[in-house]
């Protein structure tokens, strides 16, 4: 028996800290529609932005609804019409892509569903996520298998802590090689994927952070050397052929600029500003490329979980106890996380 109500957090209109919001009920599936119990929900650093920004556009906003949005859970109940389905059956294992796209429009249809034309719902950042112990899922394809030796947690932390890092090395693989210099400038929980990805290209990584306790985690997942302060290096300015920023602030815009070869590529991740000066002379007469890149694709998502499964990539994944959402997002937003922080709902 599945309870009668449950815990959740979330956004609220006109609200800037995240709201509990308690005895929410637990919706029953229509006849195409199953209910997920979320196993694993991960904490992000889009969750403060939602707050101080809103929620993304979408053209019925809601006034209030459950955030998270890295989840990963188990088939608890299913539509009429899903009873003997092979797919989804009751305890079935799947994470869910963040994007809930159409796959109708021309990018679902060429392999890019993550930039769906017709859907811009998303759970957990202007839809009902994982802060929560049940979820409705309307949109079935949304739900992807889970490798049999992936737990939930980190399979959850996947959906985006290690796709997003995935979709952005992806547009520039072809150009990293042996002797390719790359440098990654923010070890939070996409950049240390970011770091165990790349190495599987054999390039020379070098990592900075701010946060001198990341350092051996970063050498261990594969970085070549660690600085907290790249001004503390021996590098000269426009020494590396690829930066890949996962902070996005000016200032590590700008230090990019400093260290980015002529020809070379700056690969932007993180969103730590909404907006940025671009030094458009100097970047025209060097040829910099810059390369925005947001989430990914379902495909690149199947292909994430088969590397976590191989045991290329580790998740650095901390959990954490549900009740302590607000207090673990206070604390994310103070720079005092290393890793991922996974709740798990459904261990109250």
């Amino acid at each position: 028996m599945l309870p009668q109500s449950q815990l959740g957090f979330g956004y609220q209109l006109n609200h800037k800290k995240i709201q509990r919001f308690e005895n929410l009920p637990i919706p029953t599936p229509k006849s195409n529609e199953v209910l997920l119990k979320v196993e694993a929900c991960g904490l992000c650093l889009s969750d403060p932005h939602l707050l101080q920004a809103g929620p993304m556009p979408t053209p019925n906003p809601l006034d209030k609804f459950v955030m998270g949005h890295e989840i990963a859970g188990s088939i608890a109940q299913v539509g009429e019409n899903f009873k003997n389905h092979p797919l989804y059956k009751i305890g079935g294992r799947f994470a869910l892509t963040i994007a809930i796209a159409c796959g109708n429009c021309y990018n679902c249809r060429t392999g890019n569903d993550g930039q769906c034309t017709t859907s811009i719902q998303a759970y957990g950042l202007n839809e009902d996520g994982g802060y929560q112990q049940y979820l409705l899922i309307r949109n079935l394809r949304t739900l992807l298998p889970i490798p049999e030796n992936v737990s939930y947690e980190v399979a959850a932390v996947t959906t985006d802590s290690v796709l997003t890092p995935f979709h952005a090395i992806q547009k520039v693989k072809n150009y990293i090689q042996p002797t390719t210099n790359v440098l990654v400038i923010g070890c939070g929980g996409l950049g240390l994927n970011g770091v165990q990805i790349l190495k599987n290209y054999g390039c020379y990584i070098v990592a900075t952070d701010m946060k001198e306790q990341v350092r051996q985690t970063a050498l261990e997942y594969g970085a070549n050397e660690f600085y907290t302060d790249l001004s503390e290096s021996e590098y000269e300015p426009q020494h590396f052929d690829i930066i890949f920023d996962f902070v996005g602030l000016q200032k590590t815009l700008d230090l990019s600029n400093y260290f980015v070869k002529k020809g070379g590529k700056i690969v932007m991740v993180g969103l730590g500003n909404s907006k940025l000066l671009i030094p458009n002379f100097l970047f025209a007469v060097r040829e910099i490329e810059i390369i925005f890149n947001f989430g990914g694709n379902s495909s690149e998502q199947i292909e994430c979980m088969k590397w976590v499964s191989k045991g290329l990539i580790k998740p650095n994944v901390n959990l954490v106890d549900f009740e302590k959402v607000p207090e673990m997002l206070d604390a994310l937003k103070s720079g005092k996380l290393v890793g991922r922080t996974v709740f798990r709902p459904n261990k109250l």
